[in-house]
Formats: C-alpha cells, sequence, structure tokens
C-alpha cells in the first residue's frame, strides 16, 4: 500500500476498463480486430513514429514473425480507451521520462497479471529529467534496486563482462560460438580450455559460466545499471555489479527486466541481444505463435566462400577433389581484378583474363550456386582503405568488379561481400541502387539475415544484411588455422551451429576462404555429412543470400492475424501473390485443434509445437481451441 500511495492515486476504473475488451491501438491510430497475439511497444506522446530507436524494435519484431505495435502514454492512461495486449514492452532510450501516473499503472498493470518487459533505462527519470530519490520507481517491480544515483553518482552505471549459465544461454538462443566459457585471471585462457565447450558434460553442468565475445576482439564489455538486493526471480545475466537480466513474478503479473541499452546496442550494429530478449519475452514468457523466418520452416545455413586471390584456385581443386562443393546451393563470391595489395602485383584472380577462374565460375553455375562479387576489384587495398568519406574514389571499384562478374557469369549479382569485413554505410545504399538484394556483414554478429541499423538509422529497405557466425574471436577456417584453433573444437563448433540452425528453424551464415578451409577438410567432410543427414530427416537446407533475401522481402507482404471465433480462435494469412512455403509456430501448451477451414496449408506435429505451412494459394484459414489452463494476460 505504501509503494502504490507513494506513485500516487491511480484510478482502479482505468485499469478496469484496460482490463475489458475494445478496439486496438495501431500505431498511430485505432485498427479493428488486431490479432489477440499482439504486444505493445510503450512510447511517450511526444516520440516520432519514423524515430529509428522505435522502428528498429517494430522492424525486429517482424523479422521474428511476432505483432508488436506501439501505444503512446496518454492511450495508456485514458480511463475512456480500450484494448489488449498479450505483453508490454518499454524500450531503454525513448522513454526515460515518466510521471508519477505512468509509474502507477505499470505498477496496476502487472498487479492486475500483465506481463512486462522493462529495458535499461526506462521509465528511471522524472518530468525534469532527473533521477529520483534513492533508486528507480520501478525496483519493487524488477526485484532489485536499480538507477541508484544518490548512492554512486557518476558510477550509477558499470561497463563489463557479463555471463549466464548454459541453460540460460541456449534459452535465449544465442548461436554457438557467440559465448565462452567465463574464465578469471587465475585460470589459464585460450583454445584448449575451451575443447569441451558443447560437450554433454557442460550442458548438463548449469554451474558453469559463459560470457558473450565479440569478433576479433574477446573483451566485450557492456553498460548497466548497477543494482542492489537479492533477486528472487530467475536470474538469466549477472554481473560483478547485480543483475543483467531476470524474470519474477509480481502479483498476478510478471516483469522481465533487462538491464542493457538494447536499442542503443542494436543501433551500433549489435543487435543479437534485443532479438534474443524479443523472443525470448514473446516465446518463452508469453508462449505466442510466431511466422517463421524460413521456408517451410525449415533451418539452415547459408555458406559464403570468399574468393579473393590466384592463391585460391589451387586450394579450390583441393577442396573439389574432396567433395566439398559437392552439396550447396552455396553464396561464392570473387573479386575480380589482377592484383591483391597494391596495383600492378599481379596476385589478382583477373577473371577477365583468366580462363582458369572464369571455368571455376561456370562450374559453380552448373551446380546451382549464386555466384556473387567480393568488394572492389583489388581486395587488400580496397578493404584497408574504403572509407565513409571516399564514395567518389572508391564506389568504382565495386563497378568495375560488379561489370566483370557479370561479364563472365552472363548474370545479374545480386549478392556482395566486404573485402575485411569494411562495409561503410554508403555501400549498402550504393548496392541496392543498383539491384543487389544481400550482403555479408561483419556487425550485427550471430544474428540471422536483417536490415541492418546504424547510427543514422536503418541502412537500405529491401537489402539485407547477412552476419557472420563466429568461434570465439575467430570466423573463418582461415583465421581458425592462423591462430590453431584445435580441429575437435572446430569440429564440434561447425556440428553444433547446424543443429542449431535445425532445431531452431534458423537461418545463419558462415563464410571461409578456400585455402584456410584445406586444413579443415576432414572436418569439412563430417559437417556436410552431418549437413546431409539433417536433410534427410527434412530438418536442414542450405540457402543462398539471395535465395534467403527474396523470401524475406516476399515475407513481409504477409498479413496474418489470430482473432476470436466464438469459442475458437482463427489464423487468417493471406499474400497478393502467393502464400507458399510461409510457416508458423504455434506452441502445443497454448493451443490445440489445429484444423485446416479455408484454403491450403498442412498441420505438423512437431513434438512441444505444431507446425503450420501454407501452399499453393493467396489465402487460408486454420481454426483452433485454447488451452482454458493458459488463458492470455490482457492489458
Amino acid at each position: 500500500m505504501k509503494q502504490f500511495a507513494k506513485h500516487g492515486m491511480v484510478l482502479v476504473a482505468v485499469m478496469g476498463v484496460l482490463l475489458g475488451t475494445g478496439a486496438y491501438f495501431h500505431r498511430d491510430g485505432l485498427r479493428p480486430n488486431t490479432s489477440v497475439d499482439t504486444m505493445l511497444l510503450l512510447i511517450p506522446d511526444s516520440a516520432n513514429m519514423e524515430d529509428p530507436l522505435i522502428r528498429e524494435w517494430l522492424d525486429a519484431a517482424d523479422e521474428e514473425g511476432f505483432h508488436l505495435e506501439v501505444v503512446r502514454d496518454s492511450k495508456l492512461l485514458d480511463p475512456m480507451f480500450q484494448f489488449h495486449a498479450a505483453g508490454l514492452i518499454v524500450p531503454d532510450q525513448v522513454h526515460r521520462i515518466a510521471n508519477e501516473a505512468l509509474i502507477g499503472t505499470l505498477h496496476d498493470y502487472v498487479d492486475r497479471g500483465g506481463k512486462l518487459m522493462l529495458v535499461y533505462d526506462a521509465c528511471t527519470l522524472d518530468l525534469n529529467g532527473f533521477f529520483p530519490r534513492l533508486e528507480s520507481r520501478l525496483s519493487d517491480l524488477v526485484g532489485v534496486n536499480y538507477a541508484l544515483y544518490d548512492k554512486y553518482k557518476k558510477n550509477t552505471t558499470e561497463s563489463g563482462q557479463i555471463w549466464g549459465n548454459q541453460k540460460a544461454m541456449e534459452e535465449l538462443e544465442l548461436p554457438p560460438g557467440r559465448y565462452v566459457p567465463l574464465t578469471t585471471e587465475s585460470e589459464k585462457p585460450g583454445w584448449l580450455q575451451r575443447v569441451s565447450w558443447y560437450s554433454t558434460e557442460d550442458k548438463e553442468n548449469n554451474q558453469k559460466k559463459f560470457t558473450l565475445v565479440r569478433y576479433l576482439y574477446n573483451d566485450l564489455k557492456y553498460s548497466f545499471f548497477r543494482t542492489a538486493g537479492e533477486f528472487d526471480g530467475k536470474v538469466l545475466l549477472d554481473s560483478k555489479a547485480g543483475l543483467i537480466a531476470g524474470y519474477r513474478k509480481h502479483g498476478r503479473g510478471s516483469v522481465l527486466f533487462v538491464n542493457l541499452p538494447l536499442g542503443y546496442l542494436k543501433s551500433r550494429t549489435d543487435g543479437l541481444l534485443l532479438h534474443a530478449f524479443l523472443r525470448y519475452f514473446a516465446g518463452h514468457i508469453l508462449r505466442l505463435p510466431y511466422l517463421t523466418g524460413v521456408p517451410d520452416g525449415t533451418g539452415g545455413l547459408v555458406f559464403n566462400w570468399h574468393i579473393d586471390a590466384m592463391s585460391s584456385l589451387k586450394p579450390m581443386a583441393v577442396l573439389d577433389k574432396a567433395g566439398i562443393f559437392d552439396q550447396g546451393p552455396f553464396s561464392i563470391h570473387f573479386t575480380a581484378g589482377p592484383d591483391v595489395d597494391k596495383f600492378g602485383d599481379g596476385k589478382g584472380l583477373n577473371i577477365e583474363h583468366n580462363s582458369e577462374a572464369q571455368k571455376w565460375i561456370r562450374y559453380f553455375l552448373r551446380r546451382g550456386d549464386v555466384v556473387g562479387t567480393h568488394g572492389g576489384w583489388i581486395h587488400n587495398y580496397f578493404g584497408m582503405h574504403l572509407a565513409e568519406n571516399n564514395q567518389s574514389d572508391f564506389e568504382r571499384y565495386i563497378m568495375m568488379n560488379t561489370q566483370a562478374m557479370e561479364h563472365a557469369s552472363g548474370q545479374h549479382m545480386t549478392e556482395y561481400s566486404a573485402p575485411v569485413g569494411n562495409h561503410p554505410e554508403w555501400v549498402t545504399s550504393y548496392l541496392e541502387q543498383r539491384g543487389f538484394l544481400a550482403y555479408y556483414f561483419s556487425g550485427d554478429s550471430g544474428m540471422g539475415p536483417t536490415r541492418v541499423y546504424r547510427d543514422r538509422g536503418r541502412n537500405g529497405s529491401s537489402i539485407w544484411g547477412f552476419p557472420i557466425l563466429h568461434l570465439g574471436t575467430e570466423a573463418s577456417l582461415e583465421e581458425m588455422n592462423f591462430d590453431s584453433v584445435p580441429q575437435p573444437l572446430v569440429q564440434n563448433w561447425m556440428l553444433s551451429i547446424e543443429d542449431y540452425t535445425a532445431n531452431k528453424r534458423l537461418a545463419r551464415l558462415f563464410y571461409s576462404h578456400p585455402l584456410g578451409a584445406t586444413t579443415y577438410v576432414h572436418v569439412l567432410q563430417k559437417w556436410l555429412q552431418h549437413a546431409q543427414e539433417l536433410s534427410g530427416e527434412g530438418r536442414f537446407r542450405w540457402y543462398t543470400m539471395t535465395d534467403l533475401a527474396n523470401f524475406l522481402n516476399s515475407r513481409r507482404q504477409v498479413k496474418w492475424s489470430l482473432t476470436r471465433s466464438g469459442s475458437k480462435l482463427l489464423l487468417e494469412a493471406s499474400h497478393p501473390k502467393n502464400l507458399v512455403h510461409e510457416s508458423w509456430i504455434f506452441p502445443k501448451s497454448e493451443y490445440l485443434g489445429l484444423r485446416v477451414v479455408q484454403g491450403r496449408a498442412s498441420v505438423k506435429d512437431e513434438g512441444d509445437s505444431w507446425l503450420v505451412t501454407a501452399k499453393d494459394g493467396k489465402y487460408f484459414e486454420i481454426e483452433m481451441e485454447e488451452h482454458i489452463a493458459h488463458p492470455k494476460n490482457g492489458l
């Protein structure tokens, strides 16, 4: 009662109406019959809907296949306005300021059964832009004290490593290799310690801690609030300075607190955690259905080969003889110029005048692979000197490479990869204007295909970035060879990423160069054998960047909703051209008795879930029941 009084009088009638039935809020207006699985993103009345910090949340939910719409503060507080939500998200940066009425409403929402995801600095400032005395006014919901400005002043936030156990990493669906065992200064670091990384013993030992790492650099640190007090819920991530992420019950509802600036990180090309926690909230806590991001709900990998110099040709022959190119299709990218490090060095493929290089291009095309362009003409020089401010000097090298590859292949180029991972923002715009659909990307590592957000917002509208997977600090087999990564570790990881994409129904990108791959031929052979086994079970596919980009652009046109029809729920889905290959996952714990009532689709029992897959056609309806024991929480 003291806590309630502290935040001011909040009329019971307000939440009573909010918990009723009625219309739904959509973007900046009303829309009837919104899907009952819709989550809401709370934003201030003054917020601009085109703000990238808002759009990135909506785009992330769309990419993950969940329904997310915005609601403004005034609507949340208006007793005459009615709406439902499966859950409510209050994002970082966008909603730092909150008045006492809003704080009280959030408390009442959770007390009455609502499910809240609260991110980092959301609602930590009062109307004057100051931290309230002592702690955040939402500390009691979160379960720990945070935003302790009076106590810590300039040290209110901390920067450091974060960690969690194996189970937490798997529940957050972080890919193998993006997290490694946490070591102390007294422990011996290095690859030998990690050989048993994905052994059965490690997975069963949830006392072992794992920390996140980034490609090339191992000192990945995040900023977060220092916290105080014992957390009485489920800890997902932790740190030396306190709780990083946890989920707990409160009243009749529950709260997922993420003490990380998720939106800020995504705008700085580290979007993995925003997507991970959005999936965790929607999937694990709310148990919502979702539209999968892969055709037919079948996970898989893009194998992206980078062929950048004359020295690649002999290793390619070795790999071909070993059967490494027998599967696929793969995405295979060439740097076409005659030089590599400096003009005149003669180390390049010189595709316009090299019959052997041309023969390889034709060979891959016959196999059904997609041939793409690897940067700008002179691999190392281009990669080391390319910058945001020299487009006028360097765009010609991209065009020269593209024209040479189109002439050699007889096809329009749709895929691009950046030499040494150097990809300024202007490159994306340049590529999209010329019909490219996809590009390899060293940012946002561990994520699936995404429309990348950078400092100025979304970088492109229909062109997709394909972030890399990496094993600790290494991504390509060439890098692993240079750093003497043991073959057992590489093999365990490569098998793990195949299982990961198959089990989670996701698509990810793995890349390498031919030279480094020759060191791991036996590993690759076992990897390809496992891929064939998974494929035989119908659980894995090889994808190209072009195929997935085309699928994802088509997927954006899918309209679907889950609405009540009497005592039943009705899934309706439509597409202006064809729904074929679109698929949905419905958790069995929430839904039963799925039955096609109109159109063409299949319903498959997948153990703990139902897989709904559209057949040829523009529209279908599926009727189902909802488990009474698991009613959806309204707002």
